[in-house]
C-alpha cells in the first residue's frame, strides 16, 4: 500500500508535469500578425461565402470564379497582401498566379480557420 508521503509526491509530479505541458502548448500558439503595412488581405473564397463571413477589412476575390487574374491586375505590384482561401491550397495557387504577374509580398495565410488564427482583425459576419 502507498504511504500517504508517496501519494503527495506523485500528486506534486503529476502537478508539475501538467503545468510543464500547458506552457509548452502555449508557446506553440501562434503569434497575431501585423497588418499595420498590409495593402490588403484577399479573401480568395467565392462570393457566397465571402457574404456569409469573412476577416473584418478583407475584400474578395474569388480565385475559382476564374475572374482571379482579370480583378488582381488592378493592385499594387509594390504592395504586401495576406491571402486566404476555401482551402490552403486555393490560396497557394492565387499566391503563386499572383507571383507570376510581378507581384512581390504575397502570404498565403492557408485557409480561413488558418487565416482567423493569425490575424488580430476578428470576423464580420
Amino acid at each position: 500500500m502507498e504511504t500517504e508521503s508517496r501519494k503527495i509526491k506523485r500528486s506534486a509530479i503529476a502537478i508539475l508535469l501538467s503545468a510543464f505541458l500547458v506552457a509548452s502548448l502555449s508557446a506553440c500558439a501562434p503569434s497575431k500578425l501585423d497588418v499595420s503595412n498590409v495593402t490588403a488581405i484577399i479573401d480568395t473564397r467565392s462570393a457566397e461565402d465571402f457574404s456569409k463571413s469573412h476577416i473584418a477589412g478583407a475584400i474578395n476575390i474569388g480565385y475559382v470564379s476564374g475572374s482571379f487574374i482579370g480583378k488582381i491586375i488592378f493592385q499594387s505590384r509594390k504592395g504586401v497582401y495576406y491571402l486566404y482561401g476555401t482551402t490552403a491550397d486555393e490560396a497557394g495557387q492565387a499566391r503563386n498566379d499572383m507571383l507570376s504577374l510581378g507581384f512581390k509580398n504575397v502570404t498565403n495565410l492557408g485557409n480561413f480557420k488558418d487565416a482567423q488564427d493569425v490575424l488580430p482583425l476578428g470576423v464580420k459576419k
